[in-house]
């Protein structure tokens, strides 16, 4: 993914904006209620060449576009580009040195004739003998938010061919790429489950979907579309780019580190944010200034919180803010140069209109490294999790002393168990006279001796529990009766190393049969307890067996 993003830097990077292109000189002029923009462009007097086309609001114009002369030849053609702007309708009228006049009309509602790819127009301008003179073009309907004619190009059309084809590698590059993140960060999210990998891939989405829009793919594939259509989608598909990634980045460090207070912010400029934009969509263009003005408003609180959040990851010392701030520093700047740009505070360029390109190529390269990052913290935290868990059910299921299970985890694991079983019951002989001799800390060390060599003797599912004081107990499937004997058991104990060198020995008394229910477990520890009493009373350090062979068949 890192090499198909550098890869798109590079074809971004060797993409000249406006190579052998004529300068253009606009002056404008106003077409008032009542008259053509004939009349006007017979007046030349009414052309101002100095003032801020987007200060003069909304309303019908003639923009007078100078160059120096050039033939417009039939091999090779000339073309005038324009970005596009909102505005209902256009038309452009070439007159040329010996007087001839040409003209070129398109409106919103079949733009596709004249949009290429990068929302810009391209005119062109016939085949004449003499060399072209001047432009006019006649705009209907504008909105004038960011100018009328706005970078305007002369250039032979040979050019602007491989302008065409140069955009539309960064476009399918970028769409390449975009693409790959989301299907990439879905895999991830389809095994870890984090929300900020959702957040992620719906940020990258919807920048996908505002470039689509953004570029004129969608009036040039759909040509049957108004180009204010597209204008709209562009306002609700930038908005939604810019709370997806603020919702990423409160989600990525977490409610702990963003706080409730910012959290309340978020949530609240996110809405208003959407309202902003959807005023926009269902509204414009009434009131289109001030509608756009609250959106770019709603913008910029959007990309301003995005500061607060790092401010609070520095703070609380988060480990990956470098990441965080390599990998969205040129989505963040391009945002804001854009929204500098709603506010006309930065002019046009061709940088700042195709900087999503570059700024989420830059990110690409970062922010695989940083989910990944994110993303191994969270399984170590999980992980991490998933041992304390276990060893809290260990420590609840174990006696604390000897390790072996405890009565209610063994009663858990014995009772229903249908199938033959034998229940031994254990019990250290004197214990309370061990005790007095060694005192209670030797007698615990007795007792872990004495567990320790009954788990040596367990077989596979076999169940070893400390019922209490120096009462043991061991249930072997019948299958393993002879892999762990009672005289087996009295051998091990009486074998084993005890503190002072004192001998130990044990009474044992067991019984044969089922413990599918809590009866059955009752019946068989009745039967193994008697032959336990017996082994004692015969003299103890020996195993009985119970002798009710009725009750336990």
């Amino acid at each position: 993914m890192q090499a198909f993003a550098l890869a798109l830097l590079a074809l971004i990077a060797s993409a000249p904006a406006h190579a052998e292109t004529q300068p253009v000189e606009s002056c404008i002029a106003r077409i008032p209620a009542g008259q053509s923009a004939a009349q006007v462009i017979a007046r030349p007097q009414a052309f101002d060449c100095q003032v801020n086309q987007s200060s003069l609001g909304n309303g019908d114009f003639v923009v007078r576009l100078r160059f120096p002369l050039e033939r417009s030849q039939t091999a090779d053609p000339l073309v005038l580009r324009i970005s596009s702007v909102w505005q209902n309708s256009a038309r452009a009228i070439f007159r040329y040195v010996d007087g001839g006049e040409s003209q070129f009309d398109f409106d919103a509602g079949h733009i596709s004739k004249a949009l290429t790819i990068g929302a810009v127009f391209e005119v062109p301008v016939p085949a004449y003998a003499a060399p072209l003179d001047t432009a006019f073009i006649e705009v209907r309907g504008a909105a004038n938010l960011l100018g009328l004619v706005v970078d305007p190009r002369l250039m032979k059309r040979s050019r602007s061919q491989e302008l065409r084809t140069q955009m539309t590698i960064l476009n399918s590059a970028f769409a390449g790429l975009a693409l790959a993140l989301i299907v990439y960060n879905l895999a991830l999210w389809a095994s870890m489950r984090h929300r900020f990998q959702l957040y992620y891939c719906g940020t990258v989405g919807a920048l996908m979907a505002y470039t689509y829009t953004s570029s004129g793919l969608l009036d040039i594939m759909f040509p049957v579309l108004d180009s204010t259509v597209r204008l709209r989608l562009n306002y609700a598909f930038m908005m939604l780019t810019a709370a997806l990634a603020l919702q990423f980045a409160r989600h990525f460090f977490g409610s702990r580190v963003v706080g409730r207070k910012l959290d309340r912010a978020i949530v609240a400029v996110t809405a208003l944010g959407g309202i902003a934009a959807a005023a926009v969509v269902f509204l414009s263009p009434w009131q289109m200034h001030l509608l756009d003005r609250s959106y770019m408003v709603a913008i910029l609180g959007l990309i301003l919180l995005v500061p607060s959040v790092l401010v609070q990851a520095w703070r609380a010392k988060s480990p990956y803010l470098p990441l965080v701030i390599a990998a969205w520093s040129a989505p963040l700047i391009t945002s804001l140069l854009r929204a500098m740009h709603g506010f006309d505070v930065v002019g046009y360029s061709f940088w700042l209109d195709n900087g999503n390109l570059l700024a989420l190529s830059l990110e690409a390269l970062v922010s695989s490294l940083l989910v990944t990052a994110r993303l191994r913290e969270l399984s170590y935290e999980r992980d991490d999790a998933r041992a304390g868990e276990q060893v809290a059910r260990r420590l609840a299921a174990t006696d604390s002393l000897t390790g072996l299970l405890n009565r209610r985890s063994f009663l858990d694991l014995a009772i229903g168990r249908t199938s033959r079983q034998r229940l031994l019951l254990i019990d250290i002989d004197h214990f309370k006279l061990v005790n007095d001799r060694l005192g209670h800390a030797g007698g615990d060390d007795v007792l872990h001796a004495v567990a320790s060599a009954i788990q040596a003797c367990c077989p596979a599912r076999s169940l070893a529990v400390r019922l209490g004081g120096e009462e043991f107990a061991l249930l072997l499937p019948m299958s393993a009766y002879d892999e762990c004997t009672p005289d087996m058991l009295l051998a091990a104990v009486r074998n084993c190393a005890m503190p002072q060198g004192i001998q130990v020995t044990m009474s044992v008394g067991f019984a044969d049969g089922s413990v599918a229910s809590e009866d059955d477990w009752k019946r068989l520890y009745r039967l193994a307890d008697t032959a336990l009493y017996r082994a004692k009373s015969d003299g103890r350090d020996r195993a009985c067996r119970a002798t009710d062979f009725r009750a336990v068949a």
